[in-house]
Formats: C-alpha cells, structure tokens, sequence
C-alpha cells in the first residue's frame, strides 16, 4: 500500500508542479471570496449590522461575520477535496490510464490516500487564503481554541475523503462529473449550515442535513474558533462525524470495488 501510496503522491506532486490548471486553484477561492462578500455586504448596508434573535439561538453565537467566513472556508475545503479524490478514477479513465491501472495489483487504499494527501498541500493554500481574507472582512479570532480546531478539522477532512470515494464511484459508473459533483455541491451549501443555520430550512428539508458530514464539521469547527470550546462541547457533532465517516467509507470502498470490476469486464468484452 505505502509503494501506491509514494509513487501516487509523487506523480500526482510533479503534475501539479507542471501541467496543473491553476484556474482550478483561483476559482475555488473566488467561490468562496464570494459567498463571503456576499454576505459581508448584506449584513453591513441591507441588515446595518443587526440580526434577528432566533439566530443566535440558532448559530449559537450572534457573531455572523465569523458565521458566514468559516462556512464558506470548510465549504470550499470540502468542495476541493472531494474533487480531488472522487475525479482520480475518472480522469485515469479520460486520460487512457485506468485500465492499465486496475490490472496491477497495486493497491487502491495507497493510491486514494496518495491522491487525497497531495491534494491537502494544495487545498491547505486555499484554506490559508481564504481565511486571511476572511480576517480582514471582520473574522474574530480572538477566541480561537487551536487544537481543538486542528482536530476537528482533521477528522472533517477525513470524512470528506470517505464522502468522495463514493461519489467517485458514480461519477465512473455513470461516466460524468459535471452534473454529479455538481448538484451535490448545491445540495451541500443548501443544507449544511454554510451561511444561515439549518433550523431556517422547512421542516421537511432539514433531515438531509442529517447526511452531510459538512454539517456536524461545521458545528464543531465553529465552536471551537468562535467560542474556543473544547472537544467535549462539541461531542454529540464528532459522534455524528465519525459514525458518518465510516458508513461513507464502507459503502465507498464497496462501491469502488463493484464499479471497478464493472470496467474490467467491459475492458475485456
């Protein structure tokens, strides 16, 4: 697995370094410049600085700046690397790779842990950038409980890794990406909490935010960098993050498997 996992991590490092579209890299931060924009300026000149009360009990914290900074942040991180990971498969297969690849025995936990590592210095940048960003547009750090926040954010990023080995494995069963990754961005920004809480949704449409490891990372994230709370306030969220984590992985290395052994087959009628 570690053989896949360096050779993967290095080629994947060399394409970025040489032929890698930095317009991918710019757009992802303009995406969530945007939201953030957006938001900023609908708070200062349309709302002039005032929220409703149910907001704060909602968010739990009356801070909507910081609010909306850290949704569109961890959004636009959850964005990246489910990219990154889910589309390896099938931009081996646009590319002319894939069946020389599922006829080695290499090993395919290596060479999504390769792809999802290398993909984190870049996805890294753009956190960096945004939160910087975010800063200057009124984010408060002031609170910040550091570690608790790095661990929350990593067990975040580990769910979206699970999350996009299965939605890797529809994007190659169906041969698209556009319409897949795409629709379940827009579901994700609707349903996760990414710029106003979930209980302002319809009663109808909230359990879908039960389905979104976004949701809970969010939750937890912003609890510990707005009110600098521990791992423990935030125990029910990192329950419900880890337990979503595996049943994402277990249904996404399934899936990888029986979408795979499906190429082959075609490969071979």
């Amino acid at each position: 697995m570690w053989q896949t996992f360096r050779a993967t991590f290095r080629r994947n490092y060399l394409t970025m370094r040489r032929a890698y579209p930095w317009s991918f890299f710019i757009g992802n931060i303009l995406s969530a410049v945007y939201t953030v924009l957006f938001a900023y300026l609908t708070y200062n000149y349309v709302f002039l600085g005032q929220m409703e009360t149910r907001f704060a009990d909602f968010a739990g914290t009356g801070d909507y700046i910081s609010y909306v900074v850290l949704g569109g942040t961890v959004y636009s991180l959850a964005v990246s690397m489910l990219m990154i990971v889910s589309r390896a498969l099938i931009t081996e297969l646009r590319e002319g790779s894939l069946e020389a690849l599922l006829l080695t025995p290499s090993s395919r936990k290596g060479y999504f842990l390769g792809t999802g590592l290398q993909g984190l210095m870049r996805v890294g940048i753009e956190f960096s950038v945004i939160i910087l960003i975010g800063w200057f547009l009124g984010l408060n750090l002031t609170h910040i409980n550091g570690l608790t926040a790095f661990i929350v954010l990593s067990i975040t990023i580990g769910s979206f890794f699970a999350q996009a080995l299965v939605l890797g494995s529809i994007m190659l069963y169906f041969r698209d990406t556009y319409i897949t990754q795409n629709t379940l961005f827009i579901v994700m920004a609707l349903v996760s909490g990414v710029t106003f809480p979930v209980q302002y949704l319809p009663g109808w449409l909230q359990p879908l935010s039960m389905m979104m490891p976004l949701n809970y990372g969010l939750q937890a994230f912003r609890s510990s960098v707005i009110e600098g709370s521990g791992l423990w306030a935030s125990r029910n969220e990192l329950t419900s993050l880890i337990v979503l984590s595996l049943i994402y992985f277990g249904i996404g290395i399934w899936a990888v498997q029986v979408t795979e052994k499906r190429v082959v087959e075609k490969i071979f009628d």
